[in-house]
């Protein structure tokens, strides 16, 4: 009965997604054929990107990170007040809840967007879903490699919050980073990204956070691998919707001057 609930959301999403005017309408839009063409380069792009960070990208990182340390400190707490909070209507709520962080789920999430998109004729909903289809591979790679190196112990396995057990790859012990988190947060974004619409913004990104918290609801995570996670999932997104940006639309500069008494606004376009 819960799948099927799950089920209906995920359709009512899609539609609702392909009902909005405002799904894609971007001047950087590219076709979806061009989108699929670029695949492999971007996807390898995007693996390598921690290869090639800039200053601009060591900043989150390291402020993810910290965050990362400080919540650590405060997981058992954490867990412990919301396995205490639990209730059956909130077990039902995010029993259904939690299963938008599954590949299988996110997976057809996309596919029905593909499918309205190719029933209305809206090209850049089909992008979209492409588009969030590679960033949740992307980010499944990065959390399924980052899972095996740190073999952190679940809640389930009554170890605590800071026990270890480095390249274990036994089950029990893949705790961090969250991959729910990460997979919901990285479709979540992208759709985001490609939107402008506040009220799809507010839906994508309240799903994700609840899915997220789904996660230490249910006692499968601690709070700092959902944060970990979600990181991870968000800025993967953006870098696969910044890869995929058309480099031939036109783009607009703002400038302001200021010589003497006079001052000057300049609005210029570059090609």
């Amino acid at each position: 009965m819960i799948g099927k609930r799950a089920a209906a959301m995920l359709l009512v999403l899609s539609l609702s997604a392909g009902a909005a005017a405002g799904a894609d309408s971007r001047s950087d839009s590219q076709s979806p054929g061009e989108t699929f063409r670029r695949f492999p380069r971007v996807f390898t792009k995007t693996l390598l990107s921690p290869f090639h960070w800039g200053k601009n990208d060591v900043f989150p990182f390291a402020a993810v990170l910290g965050s990362g340390l400080i919540l650590g400190f405060l997981d058992q707490g954490i867990r412990d007040r919301v396995q205490d909070g639990r209730t059956h209507t909130s077990d039902d709520l995010f029993d259904v809840v939690t299963r938008f962080g599954d590949g299988a789920y996110l997976a057809g999430f996309a596919a029905g967007l593909f499918a309205v998109g190719a029933v209305s004729g809206k090209d850049g909903l089909q992008t979209t879903a492409l588009l969030s289809l590679e960033s949740y591979m992307a980010s499944s790679v990065f959390t399924s490699v980052l899972k095996f190196v740190p073999g952190r112990a679940q809640p389930r396995m009554e170890e605590g919050s800071r026990r270890f057990h480095p390249f274990s790859g036994r089950a029990g012990y893949t705790s961090l980073p969250s991959g729910h988190s990460s997979a919901v947060w990285s479709v979540a974004t992208t759709i985001a990204n490609r939107t402008d619409s506040v009220a799809i913004d507010v839906v994508c990104y309240g799903l994700a956070a609840l899915t997220s918290f789904s996660r230490i609801h249910e006692d499968k995570h601690w709070a700092s691998d959902v944060l970990i996670g979600s990181a991870i999932g968000y800025f993967t997104a953006k870098k696969v919707c910044a890869l995929n940006r058309n480099p031939d639309a036109p783009k607009l500069a703002a400038s302001f001057g200021l010589t003497g008494r006079r001052q000057s606004v300049t609005l210029s376009f570059s090609f």
